[in-house]
């Protein structure tokens, strides 16, 4: 169960982390200390969810087949869905060369 829920984590963040701001259309820069601000929470966040993930955090093997995990799994399968087609709409809101912020409509 612990390698389940550290392969969602590590998908999520991968996507996050390093698929998304390739796929991101050229916008306005953002400040240095904005960008260490993030850098700094997202390493101690990742730290600390996989320290919990992979040392004190134990779940039984028979956990995985528990109702419980089963709606959950599907609750972040289904987020993660929604995430990825958002930031696909989001990102095609701006045409070639536009920098400016656009708000979806309809």
């Amino acid at each position: 169960p612990n390698r389940v829920l550290l392969g969602c984590f590590l998908l999520h963040y991968a996507h996050r982390a390093l698929i998304f701001p390739f796929l991101i259309r050229e916008g306005k820069p953002t400040p240095f200390f904005t960008f260490v601000l993030a850098l700094l929470f997202c390493v101690f966040n990742g730290y600390l969810q996989g320290r919990s993930l992979t040392t004190y955090a134990t779940y039984p093997a028979g956990w995985l087949s528990d109702l419980r995990f089963i709606i959950g799994f599907l609750g972040w399968l289904i987020g993660m869905a929604i995430n990825i087609h958002s930031d696909h709409i989001l990102r095609n809101l701006r045409k070639p060369g536009e920098t400016g912020y656009k708000i979806p409509r309809g």
